[in-house]
């Protein structure tokens, strides 16, 4: 295997171990609840949305100069004021993601370990916290020397949960349909998809030969689209309407312990590498766009998850329906108003910015009626 090719895979692998988290144990819930053919109309529709939006920011990085991330690339394109909701919006995604995932890495890490050392689940994701906290000073370099094992890992797992779930699965239960939550899947849809901050990452994971940005987040994106798609149908066509919230803790009383085991350890290694990649993301924002200093940025990332849990935001589907639902959206309508007016400039290469007007303003209506929806879900 060739260098370039290593490190296009290593680049791969950066953004699947940042979307793949927590997002995907919400899906079969909120797919059983709206029925899967539902589901699936919203993971293809705002998945493609989603793609159209990591490639659009993936131009404006190729042509940026600097180590700016979103926040900055915004201010660069749409004035100082634009930028700061963009760090607003940024970070309150980010938290409410390592928020997530504190919830349910606490979970998974009960099931797996609590048989042996006991304590309750609220010990267990304090515990997870801690390691994630303290992993997560060795900052990107050592992210992406762990990650391609525990990417790995993650999609070997996934692998044997399905194959495993095969001679349980009931197909009626993939045709049940419940047009009343017709648009109850986006938010969480549109957060599992979650991870347009990863670009500059990838970019600098991929050095000299970051012309092959564009097509590593296709590759990526094709990759966690199948796996979502298979993985919400293992689940769902199974457990039904008894899908739990988790998923996996409900999978196991049809299909076996084994389940429970095996499940938790895809959760364990999906939260695990998600926290610490958007905790680089928070830190990378605070170093490079805020000046802030290395430890200092590293405070940024972990602090404010903490206290909302400490708090008692623990509702799981509430916090990630809400977190893409409505910062992710903002996030990605700031995207398309940055690459608009990135077309317009004299800075960029116009032959470098290729997605047409249209198909950024049908893409910008998707995302406000999908915020709308999420808010007037939350007074509902």
């Amino acid at each position: 295997m060739t260098s370039k090719t290593k490190i296009f895979i290593t680049s791969t692998q950066s953004l699947i171990g940042a979307i793949i988290g927590v997002g995907i144990f919400g899906l079969p819930y909120i797919f059983s609840q709206a029925g899967y053919p539902i589901g699936l109309a919203h993971l293809l529709v705002v998945g493609a949305v989603a793609l159209i939006l990591v490639l659009a920011y993936a131009e404006i990085v190729l042509h940026a100069n600097g180590h700016h991330r979103l926040s900055g690339n915004v201010e660069q394109h749409l004035g100082r004021f634009w930028g700061s909701i963009t760090s607003i919006a940024l970070f309150a995604s980010n938290w409410g993601a390592m928020l997530a995932y504190i919830i349910l890495g606490g979970e998974f890490l009960h099931a797996l370990t609590a048989w042996l050392f006991g304590g309750s689940t609220l010990l267990y994701q304090f515990v997870f916290f801690a390691i994630c906290a303290a992993v997560l000073i060795g900052g990107l370099g050592f992210v992406s020397r762990t990650e391609s094992i525990f990417v790995f890992a993650l999609l070997a797992l996934l692998v044997i949960i399905i194959g495993g779930s095969a001679p349980y699965v009931d197909v009626s239960n993939l045709l049940v349909i419940e047009p009343a939550l017709a648009f109850a899947p986006f938010g969480v849809v549109f957060f599992a998809f979650g991870g347009i901050a990863t670009v500059p990452e990838m970019k600098a994971i991929l050095g000299r030969y970051k012309k092959s940005l564009k097509r590593s987040i296709i590759v990526g994106f094709a990759v966690i689209t199948t796996v979502y798609v298979l993985f919400t149908a293992a689940v769902v066509s199974v457990s039904g309407g008894d899908t739990t919230e988790e998923a996996i803790l409900g999978l196991g009383s049809y299909i076996g312990d084994w389940a429970v085991l095996i499940g938790s350890l895809i959760g364990l290694f999906a939260v695990f590498t998600s926290f610490l990649i958007l905790g680089v993301q928070v830190m990378d924002t605070a170093i490079y766009d805020h000046k802030a200093k290395y430890m200092t940025g590293w405070a940024w990332a972990i602090t404010a998850p903490f206290i909302l849990f400490i708090a008692g935001a623990r509702d799981f589907i509430g916090v990630i329906g809400f977190t893409g639902g409505v910062f992710g959206v903002v996030i990605g309508l700031l995207v398309i108003s940055m690459y608009k007016k990135a077309k317009r400039s004299a800075q960029i290469a116009k032959r470098g910015l290729t997605i047409p007007n249209w198909l950024l303003n049908i893409m910008a209506l998707v995302l406000i009626l999908g915020m709308i929806t999420t808010v007037v879900s939350v007074f509902q």
